[in-house]
């Protein structure tokens, strides 16, 4: 039932009772007001909506989901792992996934229908306009039974990038907030474009939505970097004042060519020797205790304000000694300091003394023993939550697409450089990467460049459904252009198998053989390899068991096995096998099913 305000409960309620007083003979009517009533008065908090139930939902009560591989559409260009691309409703397609990758996936990025009204969102085979007064709980049931399996296979480390429009952004955060409890979520804002007119208000924006751990770190950004940024940070800018650390309030001494020659007595000196006994916070910084030829320095803010040094004297000579002071000239109306001292860190002079940071000396003078380090950049770890990057624009996107294919077959894909940059943040080399909305194939093409880029071995699953032949003639097409090479584009060598989503009737009278028939695509597909019969084997009998020991003298090549639970080695195999990795074929890919319709594999 949907949230209901106040008033209008009150209303409701009010409502029963008068019906309550006209039927208070009727015990049926009466029961059913009370659990109206029941209902009413339950207080719902977050996002409630209408339930829909899909056509995929139902085709599944009498069918199991089974991938059959399209042999034809394999590309094998390299000895490594495999990806894989799944033609049908991606619904199949993560309950098929849940059997082989739960927990498994490091990274989801999906690019969802944004329910614009426009019809570009088709529910139950047909289009969803914006006169449907059931388009967003349409919506939202939709993405709540595809998010709930995400969360299924999402790894305990993983994060979720979600792209989204201004229409469903609201109801998306919320869905998320409730479906991932305990872990942040965060809307970023993206210009797509130089905007476009809609009524009142120029749209030149979408969002991606992360979904990542409390305690997740992304990954440094190339383009958050500037060149060069000091390393030096300002003595005077503590914000502890006199009263709390009278031992770091002291004067520094400097000669007029920037050196350091000493430092007065602290605070907390004059106090123990009686030269000061007033109260802390009254205490006055004397410019004119320098000795002569050199000028006084206190920590002041920029605004004039008395504060704290952070290196007590005796810290601050050493570190002078060493190198890591800096003493600049100033010229302010509100500090009446000349010059302004700096420090390095604890951690960039652990770098410099390590050798991970080049150091040099910055005056040829032996007075200045200052130094610098070379090629300091700093890194942006954080992500920032606007984007205004050109190069994230739809239409580069559209451009991206036509080059690779020639013409243009696919409506407002998102450019490459936009989901590499994602993908860059919260990948590692080795991620398992999943888009279950693959729709052009750009996340399969930025995995491949991001490897290329930095020789990684991240591995991607994609799904869409052929509708159009949007599967077979653009997300196929268009990274077997990418592996092979297209224009004068050289290609980014990978290996690709291509799997439909097929139908098992559970009425099959020969259900278990039809099941095992498919248990090769499940193997590969969540061991990310190929059953070659040459460096990967399946055994399903006893037979085939004795078959590959007979023959065993040619294999030289064997990586590993995978074995069903039925198979029982002979004490010969086990020693013929012992130096190849052994896999029990899981006996739960289908056990649900077969244990529905009262078979036992």
């Amino acid at each position: 039932m949907a949230n209901l305000s106040q008033e209008k409960r009150q209303r409701m309620l009010a409502f029963l009772n008068t019906i309550r007083e006209e039927h208070k003979d009727d015990d049926d009517v009466l029961i059913a007001l009370g659990e109206i009533e029941n209902e009413l008065n339950s207080k719902k908090y977050g996002l409630v909506w209408e339930r829909h139930e899909e056509a995929v939902d139902v085709q599944m009560r009498d069918n199991i989901p089974v991938f059959t591989e399209c042999v034809d559409k394999e590309i094998t260009t390299t000895t490594g792992g495999v990806n894989f691309l799944l033609e049908g409703d991606n619904l199949h397609s993560l309950r098929l996934l849940e059997k082989t990758h739960a927990g498994k996936i490091d990274v989801i990025y999906i690019d969802p229908p944004y329910n614009t009204g426009n019809k570009d969102f088709v529910y139950d085979d047909a289009f969803v306009d914006s006169l449907d007064g059931y388009r967003h709980s349409k919506w939202l049931s939709f993405m709540y039974e595809r998010l709930l399996m995400a969360r299924k296979l999402l790894s305990k480390n993983g994060v979720i990038a979600i792209s989204i429009g201004y229409h469903e952004i609201h109801n998306l955060m919320i869905m998320c907030q409730e479906l991932f409890d305990g872990k942040q979520v965060v809307a970023v804002t993206v210009q797509t474009s130089g905007g476009k007119p809609n009524g009142s208000f120029n749209i030149s924006h979408e969002y991606v939505v992360f979904i990542a751990p409390n305690d997740f770190k992304p990954n440094p950004s190339e383009d958050a970097m500037n060149t060069y940024s000091s390393p030096y940070h300002g003595m005077n800018l503590a914000t502890f004042n006199q009263t709390q650390r009278p031992n770091q309030a002291y004067p520094i001494f400097i000669n007029q060519t920037g050196c350091i020659v000493g430092c007065g007595k602290s605070l907390q000196e004059r106090i123990d020797d009686g030269t000061y006994s007033g109260e802390l916070q009254n205490f006055v910084f004397d410019y004119d205790e320098a000795p002569e030829g050199t000028v006084a320095i206190w920590p002041v803010t920029a605004k004039g304000e008395p504060c704290v040094w952070r290196l007590i004297s005796s810290r601050l000579l050493s570190d002078w000694k060493e190198g890591y002071i800096k003493v600049v000239s100033q010229n302010s109306k509100t500090n009446k300091n000349r010059f302004a001292v700096q420090y390095l860190s604890a951690g960039i002079i652990k770098k410099i003394k390590s050798g991970e940071l080049e150091s040099y000396k910055i005056s040829d003078s032996p007075d200045i023993p200052t130094i610098d380090v070379k090629s300091y950049k700093t890194a942006g770890v954080e992500i920032s939550t606007i984007w205004t990057d050109k190069r994230f624009y739809t239409t580069k996107g559209s451009n991206e697409i036509r080059d690779i294919l020639g013409v243009k077959k696919f409506s407002y894909p998102k450019p490459l450089d936009l989901i590499s940059y994602i993908l860059s943040r919260i990948t590692t080399p080795t991620s398992t990467i999943l888009d279950f909305f693959a729709g052009s194939g750009t996340t399969g093409h930025a995995v491949l460049k991001l490897n290329a880029e930095d020789g990684g071995n991240r591995r991607f699953i994609l799904c869409t459904n052929n509708e159009n032949n949007i599967c077979e003639e653009v997300t196929y097409e268009r990274i077997k252009r990418v592996i092979e090479g297209y224009g004068d584009t050289e290609g980014i060598p990978t290996n690709l198998k291509y799997y439909r989503t097929d139908f098992v009737s559970k009425d099959s009278d020969s259900l278990t053989d039809e099941l095992l028939e498919h248990i090769k695509e499940m193997i590969q597909l969540e061991h990310g390899i190929k059953l070659d019969g040459n460096q990967y084997f399946m055994v399903l009998t006893d037979e085939e068991a004795d078959k590959l020991e007979q023959e065993w003298d040619k294999y030289k090549d064997v990586k590993a096995l995978y074995v069903s639970r039925n198979v029982l080695f002979t004490t010969e195999q086990n020693m013929l096998f012992s130096n190849v990795d052994i896999h029990i074929i899981p006996d739960d890919y289908f056990k649900f099913e077969l244990q529905e319709v009262g078979e036992a594999w």
